[in-house]
């Protein structure tokens, strides 16, 4: 495999998992995939992270640490803006 073939199959890696590729791209980068080694075993990688990542709990933060972490991120950018000026 050449390195360009590589760098284009790496390069579109999260959409050929996500399925957002166009079906005759798909069928490009899933052709590379299959055939090359080592991108071949990125694409298994990713696969099992995504499922492990999947299965992780989805747990919404408490409001008040998220009114909390606003309030800092808005002090933080207020000498910024008053700099600004």
């Amino acid at each position: 495999m050449s390195g360009d073939e590589c760098e284009g199959a790496l390069e579109r890696l999260y959409e050929y998992l996500d399925g957002e590729l166009p079906a005759d791209v798909f069928a490009e980068v899933e052709e590379h995939l299959d055939d090359c080694a080592p991108c071949g075993h990125e694409r298994d990688v990713n696969r099992k992270l995504i499922e492990v990542i999947s299965r992780c709990p989805k747990e919404a933060a408490p409001e008040d640490l998220r009114e909390k972490v606003l309030s800092i991120i808005a002090t933080s950018r207020a000498p910024e803006s008053e700099d600004r000026s």
